[in-house]
């Protein structure tokens, strides 16, 4: 499968994919948000649930 569009290495410092879309960078900036934003809430969810079990021993 010789599907690149890239014929040739020399000189190609990089290769983005969105480079040229305005809308794949704000679908990737706003997907990457909503994860972080997921990962923080759900670490303070587990967080306050096992020090909320935590001061329930005697």
């Amino acid at each position: 499968m010789n599907s690149s569009p890239i014929t040739s290495w020399d000189g190609a410092t990089a290769y983005f994919t969105f480079a040229d879309s305005g809308l794949g960078l704000w679908l990737s900036l706003i997907g990457s948000v909503a994860l972080l934003v997921a990962i923080i809430w759900y670490g303070t969810r587990h967080e306050s649930r096992d020090f909320a079990k935590f001061l329930k021993k005697p």
